[in-house]
């Protein structure tokens, strides 16, 4: 009878602990790879935000060093889990590795939600973030109108393996493949770094100083990549694009010396995760949609220069 009692007992606290609808507050845990990175600090405000119009939110936001580093974002969600979080929010670093993080956090109760790079396989209980393929297609496709469907472009992704990385970089490929004078000379990686895109891109225009387009999957490696376009005195003759819409990429479209970014509204994916985070703890969210779109908008130069003042990102 006291061995009865006993599992009882533990089978209540165990159902307590990961069925936090019935717990007075609810605890979110995200991990943001940097807040170096302009995209994830944007994310880690609106989140910070968004928890503030939740009273019951209790809402710890973690971030690392680098963008790269995946044994430090591994620790971060192993101390989320000695936290005993009710949902546990990261982004994929490496879509194939992580799985097993995954598991490994569903397998302690804990409810988990992907956002911004998502995994290989769809074992979390949602994706949050932006249409990665849509977007850098539609990047693709100005950059070959603008071309006239001629020329030589050098694809730049960010971390190889990364999801985001894959998903824009095939994007750019598929759509620049249905123009027959286009052709693609390479793709360099620069780990989603300015300083390693600034490098890149110096070697891009060394080996191919015909080039007529670099396509860089995020902003700060296409300003680094114009740096290098603009100190060889090329700027105007070489177009570069980005991807995230950042404001000093967007004021760089706006001045028509990048012709495209991808405005992926970084505020929409946190105010997302911390709305998500609280339906996916009482349990009321939408099980069968995995993927929870925070829309992308191109950007190009002629748009931006349309639109210019009265736009939100307060372009000079």
């Amino acid at each position: 009878m006291k061995r009865m009692i006993g599992i009882v007992i533990v089978a209540i606290a165990f159902a307590g602990f990961t069925s936090p609808a019935f717990a007075k507050d609810i605890k979110i845990g995200i991990v943001v790879e940097t807040l170096g990175n302009p995209y994830f600090a944007c994310l880690k405000r609106s989140a910070e935000a968004e928890a503030k119009n939740h009273p019951n939110v209790k809402l710890t936001v973690l971030s690392g060093a680098l963008g790269t580093d995946l044994i430090g974002v591994t620790k971060m969600i192993d101390d989320l889990i000695q936290k005993r979080v009710h949902v546990l929010a990261f982004s994929a670093i490496d879509p194939n590795a992580m799985v097993q993080t995954v598991k490994k956090v569903q397998k302690s109760g804990i409810r988990v939600l992907i956002h911004s790079d998502d995994l290989a396989k769809q074992v979390a209980r949602h994706f949050v973030g932006p249409d990665q393929y849509y977007g850098q297609s539609a990047v693709a496709k100005a950059v070959a109108e603008e071309l006239g469907g001629k020329g030589k472009v050098a694809l730049m992704e960010g971390v190889p393996g990364n999801m985001s990385s894959i998903l824009r970089k095939r994007g750019a490929r598929d759509t620049l493949a249905k123009y027959k004078g286009i052709k693609v000379v390479g793709v360099w990686a620069a780990n989603w770094d300015r300083a390693q895109g600034l490098k890149k891109a110096e070697d891009i225009l060394t080996a191919h100083p015909d080039i007529s387009a670099i396509v860089a999957v995020n902003d700060d490696m296409a300003l680094g990549a114009l740096q290098a376009v603009k100190a060889r005195g090329k700027l105007g003759k070489i177009i570069v694009t980005g991807f995230n819409g950042v404001e000093e990429a967007m004021q760089e479209v706006y001045r028509g010396n990048m012709l495209a970014t991808v405005l992926t509204f970084c505020d929409s994916v946190g105010k997302q995760l911390v709305r998500t985070g609280v339906d996916v703890a009482m349990d009321r969210d939408d099980k069968s949609k995995y993927t929870i779109d925070t829309g992308t908008i191109p950007l190009d130069t002629r748009l931006l220069q349309a639109v210019g003042k009265n736009l939100k990102a307060g372009i000079k």
